[in-house]
């Protein structure tokens, strides 16, 4: 088995190597996060009831003395621990840690489509005294600050944190049974399950998220600074952290203030572990786009060979067994674009796979009659490496909008092999330790979705349309390339 100095060798972004990488790998200008963390623990959270959940627990118990700094991209009442239970929604929560003499610091997204939400969850929390929120416009037109984590710092206590997919709201609250119809989940959302993924993070590594979103609050343009050091780094576990950024490069109506250059880290860890990847790739997404229109694969140098999808085939061509797990259709007002994006890349790699040697499963997930929205954000390369967080597979995830995820590898060898099982259990509705082997649990998956024989009655999982989508729909390029998938990335490409 590989050592640690091996496995974070092999798949982490090394700061110091020589040569003009593209995209760039480096930090943004000035910050202190480091290159890497030993000695975390990382404990997986799956879906919205088990991460929400903790996430109140984790901010009640916060009292005089504490601080807590809360990165949404979209914050609103949600009842954490399920709408039904007549428990405080995610404002009281806050507010309560408030009064509780917590100093609490929370950073929402002032972008357009969750101004909606986020105004009044504004509103109701400076009409409730807590002072420090601030809804963040800091970001290139059309963007967002689209992180997701929460710091945690009680007094003589280490501090913790909770980063993934999931923002505190309504639209996120699930159960990993996903019931086509489930009253704990608020009433706009009923009949709406979804699939998320999330963390814990204890060690070295909440240092370096703190320094993340300490490095937007005390930022000259938004008007206040954080007075207090930094968490002390305490050794939990075995796990080596990387902490990951996007943040776009400045355009003619906004930027990111505190990274005038941009960081293009997440871009740079997909690309590094695709092309690294020698047996297995899962992957677990919102959107899975190939880059741009026409897309980036069709293309020659720079633009083609930095596309993930692009790099997803070539990773195919060399024997990698792909599994991927996406929704069907989007949530969102372009959808019929975006589906057609994804359809587009899932067509380029099923031809592929075709050809062989390696292969192919695509699959978007059902409940009965309902489908789930897989809003999950993971890839694990070998069952070695993990990547998970708040970025999409997709061109403005990488390139424009504020992003946080983390790369976690670990001695024991276990979290990358136990993470995808996990979640392939939870897919396939059959035990996590019947699917530890990542090329069995490969053939497994394949078998379920094409209704092999012993697929069990409860399976998931439904095969993803792979035949050509045909004609692009109307204005297809430039819904892409201004409003759904923009690039605010390096020139060069």
């Amino acid at each position: 088995m590989p050592t640690l100095e091996e496995l974070r060798n092999k798949w982490f972004l090394d700061f110091n190597a020589p040569g003009d990488a593209f995209p760039p790998v480096r930090r943004h200008q000035g910050t202190a996060v480091s290159a890497y963390t030993d000695g975390n623990r990382v404990t997986l959270l799956v879906d919205g009831e088990a991460y929400l959940g903790e996430w109140q627990d984790r901010v009640l118990a916060l009292g005089a003395g504490s601080e807590l700094y809360q990165s949404s991209w979209r914050l609103d009442a949600v009842r954490p621990k399920g709408d039904l239970q007549g428990g405080p929604d995610a404002l009281e929560v806050l507010n309560q840690a408030d009064n509780a003499g917590a100093e609490v610091y929370v950073l929402t997204c002032g972008k357009l489509v969750t101004l909606q939400y986020n105004a009044v969850s504004h509103t109701w929390l400076k009409a409730h005294f807590v002072s420090h929120e601030h809804l963040d416009d800091r970001f290139p037109a059309g963007g967002s600050n689209h992180q997701k984590f929460a710091v945690f710092k009680p007094p003589g206590q280490a501090a913790t944190a909770l980063l993934g997919s999931l923002d505190p709201t309504k639209s996120r609250w699930d159960r990993s049974a996903h019931h086509a119809e489930d009253g704990q989940r608020h009433p706009d959302y009923r009949e709406k399950p979804t699939h998320d993924l999330g963390v814990r993070v204890e060690g070295p590594a909440v240092a370096d998220l703190e320094r993340t979103f300490r490095e937007r609050w005390n930022d000259p343009t938004q008007g206040g600074r954080i007075a207090s050091p930094v968490s002390a780094p305490l050794t939990a576990g075995p796990h080596s952290v990387q902490v990951l950024h996007t943040y776009g490069i400045p355009g003619l109506l906004g930027a990111y203030s505190w990274s005038p250059a941009g960081e293009f880290t997440i871009w740079a860890s997909y690309l590094k572990a695709i092309k690294t990847a020698a047996s297995t790739i899962y992957i677990e997404d919102q959107y899975l786009f190939p880059f741009d229109w026409p897309p980036c694969f069709t293309r020659s140098g720079p633009a083609r060979d930095s596309d993930l999808i692009y790099q997803l085939g070539e990773a195919i061509k060399r024997g990698v067994k792909v599994t991927i797990v996406v929704p069907f259709e989007s949530e969102d007002l372009l959808g019929v674009s975006q589906k057609y994006q994804r359809d587009r890349g899932v067509h380029y790699l099923a031809g592929l796979a075709a050809a062989g040697p390696g292969d192919l499963a695509v699959a978007f997930l059902e409940n009965g009659p309902k489908r789930i929205m897989v809003h999950s954000k993971v890839m694990v390369c070998d069952d070695e490496l993990a990547l998970l967080g708040s970025a999409n597979f997709s061109q403005r995830s990488m390139t424009h909008d504020g992003e946080l995820q983390i790369a976690v590898v670990d001695d024991d060898g276990v979290f990358a092999r136990d993470l995808r099982a996990a979640l392939m259990s939870e897919h396939l509705q059959r035990p996590a330790a019947d699917l530890l082997d990542p090329v069995a649990a490969f053939a497994r998956f394949k078998e379920d979705l094409n209704g092999g024989a012993g697929v069990p009655i409860d399976t998931r999982v439904r095969r993803y349309p792979t035949h050509d989508p045909g004609a692009a729909p109307s204005r297809h390029e430039s819904y892409m390339r201004h409003v759904v998938d923009p690039y605010a990335g390096p020139d060069g490409r």
